[in-house]
């Protein structure tokens, strides 16, 4: 059983489970200093830190907007999940979700318990991948160095700029099949959102909800849209995750 939270303290919450582990594991939170703990909220068991209030409730906003914090515990909060989730199904939190009190954390837990336990039965089983396609650009041959003249760089270079992979020549239909086939085998898919020129080359790109047992049929599909690709597109897969994009999230913060 958890203690009792300080007055400068917050309850951070990493997950939700149906059952503890035994024994639990021995975590550090997303602070890199606090232990984390089981607590037994309305029948579930919620994994929580005591953490500061100053830095993860008054001057969150401010201090996700440091990347160099951001990037420290959002590593140590996404390490947390994915210590639990190899031992048991947990419903993840979304990163900054905290509570002043355990009162008020098992009030929201009691309040939510029905849309809770629907969650748990879809993902039971299961993990999340995500999916993404790059297009990839065909071959300049250049002629040899000894003979190429300014000529034969500006064109090759402007054959390079316009065949180079992006959104412009690449239509919703061109992955109609292979979107078809990953919901057949999978509980559910979500969007990711739109495709932004952020990676470049990226195509299309998706996550789903994968029961552990179609994992073979998941790895065939992918080798055989990577063959009938070849040459002109690649494929990406990341994964297996705990199920982030699959829950609802009724209130995370309190």
């Amino acid at each position: 059983m958890a203690g009792i939270v300080g007055q400068n303290e917050v309850l951070y919450l990493y997950g939700i489970t149906e059952e503890e582990l035994s024994p639990p594991p021995k975590l550090l939170g997303v602070d890199g200093r606090s232990r984390v703990s089981a607590l037994p909220c309305a029948g579930l068991v919620c994994w929580v830190s005591r953490v500061p209030k100053k830095e993860f409730a008054d001057d969150l906003a401010g201090n996700m907007e440091n990347l160099d914090w951001l990037a420290g515990a959002s590593v140590h909060h996404q390490r947390v999940v994915s210590a639990l989730a190899e031992g048991m199904e947990i419903l993840p939190a979304r990163f900054g979700t905290v509570f002043l009190t355990e009162a008020s954390l098992e009030k929201h837990i009691a309040g939510n318990k029905d849309i809770l336990r629907r969650d748990f039965s879809k993902i039971r089983g299961s993990d999340e991948w995500g999916v993404k396609v790059f297009g990839v650009p065909p071959k300049v041959e250049l002629p040899p160095a000894q003979s190429r003249t300014g000529k034969d760089y500006l064109k090759a270079k402007a054959t390079m700029l316009k065949s180079r992979p992006g959104r412009n020549n690449v239509s919703a239909a061109d992955f109609d099949e292979f979107s078809e086939q990953l919901r057949k085998i999978a509980v559910e898919t979500a969007q990711v959102g739109k495709v932004s020129g952020g990676q470049r080359g990226l195509q299309w790109q998706t996550s789903l909800l994968l029961k552990r047992d179609n994992r073979k049929k998941f790895e065939a599909l992918l080798r055989k849209f990577s063959k009938d690709w070849a040459g002109t597109r690649q494929i990406e897969c990341t994964g297996p995750w705990p199920p982030y994009s699959f829950i609802s999230r009724p209130g995370d913060e309190a």
